[in-house]
């Protein structure tokens, strides 16, 4: 992170000189690395009761919740990455809630952050604000999710404009 900020600060002052100079060929530029998405921490595990298998967690949101941060970690919104990938493992780990629950958790907080890589003119925030209140609710029933959703929801609503 510090050789982020230091690159940054030489390109703009590489910038400044250039615009001072007026002429010549533009001074080089330090590429600038995009930060790396925290990996979301599961196993596939069944719930499994005499007689067959009573509920499993859907894979798919969290592929998708996966995908979703890398975008938004490529399109500059990195601050929100990894509270987000940690809301998700507290939700897949969290002892304290059924199968259903977490489905049900991870395919809002899947949407979210398919809202949140959205173009701001595209996003609904009827939506937003309804998809924010469930997860919050939905998160602070389950005590292990509630510290995370803490977290992440002011940057959330920082990150939506409301």
């Amino acid at each position: 992170m510090t050789f982020t900020q230091h690159a940054a600060m030489i390109n703009y002052a590489a910038a400044e000189m250039d615009a001072v100079i007026g002429f010549g060929p533009p001074s080089p530029r330090i590429a600038i690395p995009r930060p790396p998405v925290p990996p979301i921490n599961y196993n596939n595990q069944t719930v499994s009761v005499t007689g067959g298998t009573v509920g499993a967690i859907n894979f798919g949101n969290v592929k998708e919740i996966q995908v979703n941060l890398q975008a938004l970690t490529q399109n500059g919104a990195a601050d929100i990455v990894e509270p987000l990938g940690k809301l998700t493992d507290a939700i897949l780990n969290a002892q304290d809630a059924d199968e259903a629950t977490k489905n049900e958790l991870l395919e809002q907080v899947a949407t979210l952050t398919a809202l949140a890589n959205a173009k701001p003119e595209e996003r609904k925030p009827g939506v937003i604000k309804a998809l924010v209140g469930a997860v919050k609710s939905g998160s602070e029933a389950i005590s292990s999710a509630a510290g995370a959703w803490g977290a992440v929801e002011p940057l959330l609503k920082g990150h939506f404009g409301f």
